[in-house]
């Protein structure tokens, strides 16, 4: 039996030691290595320490069942000290059951309080608490090394730091400010954080652009074509481009002229594949990965031909453009001109253009900045019209035919904007 005089500071300590062990933990499984690695210039040792234990627990999912036994453990053993100090006294056996009760509610209440103070920052106390994580999680060892061993048959060995979308966001936005991503780094991961949301009619060429053979054009003619343009595989139709009949492959066209037997257009063709302007970039991937395919026809809700969509632009949405010998005389989608100041390519994706422009222009009515422009104005509008968008101005710098070609857009400062709506208010 023990005396209460020297149980008491026993379970004193057990309780602490309880108290640690749970704030260690709610730091080590709250705190999100992206928000750890800015840290590391400031304190790099304990960073590193943090993050080799928190890596430690996503590796090894065993290292999180010992905290939990420990726990336990320590719990077990301010119990029996409980009884221990008790004794056979009958007076305090009569308060033994309240007396244990008391203790697991105090606990309770002290680890809820703890934590929630925890979680309030635990980036923070995981740098603070990393180091008492090593040593708790090896004093508990000989308590924990036999309940561990027998579970590793049944968890996997191996587990991931699940990263939300936000956090990286928040990671990719502060590495910007300090200067840790270049630009064509953060480029490519927000092109793979909107991929999921991007539509084919997003990333097509449109229809008006599109190279496409009438299948009557002589074998000779389509050559020349393909001689051109550099293509490897060109849309063939019937009578209009919205009865696309099939692919012409270049070497389909090139082994037929060597051929003796006498062919046209209509025999070389392979099936085109047909998708919806709202289907996903990510599931045309998939698809065209699993069926080998390399272009896809992209057609309306009428069912007429809006353009088109090669593997090549889809990879191009999250890496950039891919220059090949024959993208020479392409034509930079923006050119900086000065401070705040560019000018765009009328097909600019709006997405690409708000983040280069640091701005929101909604993409309700229209894909690219040229639709944009449509859209605002009303009509189709001429060289040199402008127009204000909150603090941005929109000049139409070139017009071929009726298509936006050029755009030039600058950032008005607060004073220059100020100025203008007053001349529009007289």
């Amino acid at each position: 039996m023990i005396e209460i005089e020297s149980g008491l500071p026993l379970l004193i300590a057990f309780f602490l030691l309880d108290l640690l062990i749970a704030a260690t933990r709610a730091a080590l499984l709250n705190a999100r290595p992206l928000r750890l690695m800015p840290l590391r210039e400031e304190q790099p040792q304990a960073t590193e320490r943090a993050l080799a234990l928190l890596d430690s627990l996503y590796l090894r999912p065993t290292l999180r069942l010992s905290q939990v036994l420990a726990r336990v453990s320590l719990l077990g053993l301010s119990f029996l000290l409980i009884a221990s100090v008790i004794g056979e006294r009958p007076l305090l056996r009569v308060f033994q059951f309240l007396g244990t009760l008391g203790v697991a509610l105090a606990l309770l209440v002290a680890e809820f309080l703890v934590e929630g103070r925890i979680v309030r920052r635990p980036e923070e106390w995981a740098l603070r608490l990393a180091p008492w994580g090593r040593f708790l999680t090896t004093l508990f060892v000989p308590l924990t090394f036999l309940p561990v061993l027998l579970t590793r048959a049944y968890w996997p060995s191996q587990a991931t730091v699940q990263v939300t979308d936000d956090e990286l966001r928040s990671w990719v936005e502060s590495e910007e400010d300090t200067g840790g991503l270049e630009r064509e780094e953060r480029q490519m991961i927000y092109s793979i954080f909107r991929f999921g949301e991007t539509l084919a009619r997003e990333i097509m060429v449109p229809r008006i652009d599109m190279l496409a053979l009438e299948v009557h054009t002589p074998l000779s003619e389509a050559v020349d074509a393909f001689i051109r343009s550099g293509y490897s595989r060109v849309p063939v139709y019937e009578g209009t481009v919205d009865n696309v009949l099939g692919l012409l492959y270049a070497k389909d066209l090139l082994q037929s002229i060597n051929g003796k037997r006498s062919l046209t257009l209509r025999d070389l063709l392979r099936p085109a594949y047909f998708v919806p302007e709202t289907k996903k970039a990510d599931e045309l991937l998939a698809e065209m990965q699993a069926q080998r395919i390399h272009m896809a026809i992209v057609v309306d809700e009428y069912g007429g031909v809006s353009g088109l969509v090669t593997l090549e632009d889809i990879i191009e949405e999250i890496i950039g453009e891919i220059q090949d010998e024959y993208d020479q005389s392409e034509e930079v989608p923006y050119q900086a001109v000065g401070p705040d100041e560019y000018i765009f390519h009328g097909r600019i994706d709006l997405d690409d253009f708000n983040q280069i422009m640091k701005s929101d222009l909604p993409k309700d009515e229209a894909d690219t900045l040229a639709g944009f422009l449509y859209d605002r104005m009303g009509r189709v509008p001429q060289a040199g019209e402008k127009i204000q968008e909150g603090d941005l101005e929109l000049t139409v710098e070139q017009i071929i035919g009726r298509r936006i070609r050029r755009v030039r857009a600058r950032r008005i400062a607060a004073s220059e904007e100020k100025t203008k709506k007053n001349e529009h208010a007289f």
